[in-house]
């Protein structure tokens, strides 16, 4: 049986995190008719990610519940033992190393397990990616910071030809504006001709926050210079476990979890039952709020 993060082990590590902000948020979502119900756990993830910040966290929950709503393609359809949610996990592997960084971040690690282009769908990374972390959330509750780490080198020219521009400009609004975690570096290690492409492709739809903590790596050498290559997997020039072994375990954990999974596909918004009153619109959706990329404390 899965083990879940509690709101006492919250207040327990987190001395910022306040009952009357609590208690004012929950009070604030009993408002809104097109919320689901949302837990004081999950009122607790989203204040941290926002630093604490009631209003920013509004704003936050807000287009996290709209942008799952209206994207299915990301987040619909993620029973880990349905045919085609297997074919994505088999692609994909997306993991949490054992190691973290000097400042105590997790890193979060991935890659493409299998390079066929014919295999790759855009939007089932972000559905990976995604999984991966809304699962350590809900089972370790919130931390200081996140780096992501895409190890790219096996990714060709096709891969990226493949990538629409609005599912690319979908990811990069969900991990600004969305996402409830503290993200503090973003890393490629990929070709530089693939760098070439990519950024242009990203560049556009990037706040400056976002883009600061952006860095692109030819080899793994210069992503040394952030992360310590022996954090890496053995088959990424570092001592922890293989790819091939990490893959295992997010299939394994992913299966163990289908029904939180499916059960997470409710936790978006009902826009039949939105109160079009309000003032707030999101130029993307024609839907959501005002509000401007989620606060980061950059180092």
């Amino acid at each position: 049986m899965m083990k879940w993060a509690t709101l006492e082990e919250e207040y327990a590590k987190n001395k910022e995190l306040h009952v009357e902000d609590v208690q004012s948020l929950k009070e604030w979502v009993l408002k809104q008719p097109h919320f689901p119900p949302v837990s004081d756990l999950q009122l607790a993830i989203f204040l941290h990610s926002c630093y604490w910040s009631v209003e920013q966290t509004k704003v936050t929950m807000e287009k996290f519940l709209t942008y799952r709503g209206a994207w299915r393609d990301f987040f619909a359809n993620r029973n880990p033992n349905h045919p085609k949610m297997k074919d994505a996990m088999e692609v994909s592997l997306c993991s949490f190393l054992p190691s973290r960084t000097v400042e105590n971040y997790k890193i979060v690690f991935f890659k493409f397990m299998n390079t066929d282009v014919d295999r790759y769908v855009t939007s089932n990374c972000l559905k990976i990616f995604d999984m991966c972390v809304t699962l350590e959330v809900m089972q370790h509750g919130t931390f200081e910071g996140y780096v992501i780490v895409c190890d790219f080198k096996n990714v060709g020219v096709g891969h990226i030809l493949k990538s629409p521009i609005t599912a690319m400009r979908r990811i990069l609004l969900y991990l600004q504006e969305a996402l409830p975690v503290r993200l503090k570096g973003l890393h490629y290690v990929t070709m530089p001709a693939i760098s070439d492409l990519l950024v242009p492709l990203v560049k556009p739809f990037m706040k400056k926050e976002l883009a600061n903590l952006l860095h692109f790596h030819s080899s793994y050498e210069t992503l040394g210079q952030h992360v310590p290559l022996e954090f890496l997997p053995e088959d990424a020039e570092g001592k922890a476990p293989p790819s091939t072994e990490l893959h295992a375990k997010m299939q394994e954990s992913f299966v163990e979890s289908a029904d939180f999974f499916v059960e997470q596909e409710t936790f978006v918004s009902n826009e039949g039952l939105r109160d079009r009153r309000q003032s707030y619109m999101d130029v993307d959706l024609g839907i959501g709020t005002n509000g401007s990329f989620k606060k980061l404390e950059l180092d």
